[in-house]
């Protein structure tokens, strides 16, 4: 009898937590990269192996660096209202860093948010986050 009813409370907190991809970036330390000037090495050095590299064969590499994480809301665990106002609130960030020769040639940084619905609610309004002095504030 007791694993009846804990059984569902251990599969209801599995569903319950955060989905990710990727390891959050630290902008301070993007911050400290200069085009023209930042080695591949140093780049390594600051923000870690990346998630995908890029070759175009022509000295040019492309590091690419990416981080999504989706938090389900509350509703979506409601039995029948999970149905028309459920989803989840999702969450991205990436930065592309391009080499030509070993040196920082290039960076690009995006980050952006919304919230996606599910079921009935798979039709749901944006939420981006906010941005001041290009920085996305949490």
């Amino acid at each position: 009898m007791k694993t009846t009813i804990i059984l569902p409370i251990i599969l209801a907190a599995l569903l319950c937590g955060c989905v990710s991809y990727g390891r959050k970036i630290d902008q301070a330390k993007v911050e400290q990269i200069r085009t023209g000037e930042t080695t591949r090495a140093q780049v390594l050095q600051l923000i870690g192996s990346p998630d995908q590299i890029t070759s175009t064969g022509n000295g040019v590499l492309l590091f690419q660096y990416a981080f999504v994480r989706a938090t389900p809301k509350a509703s979506t665990f409601i039995p029948v209202v999970g149905a028309f106002a459920g989803g989840a609130n999702v969450q991205n960030e990436m930065v592309m860093v391009t080499f030509t020769n070993n040196i920082v040639s290039a960076i690009t940084s995006t980050c952006g948010g919304n919230e996606m619905g599910t079921g009935a609610n798979a039709a749901s309004g944006v939420d981006l986050p906010t941005v001041t002095n290009d920085k996305r504030l949490p």
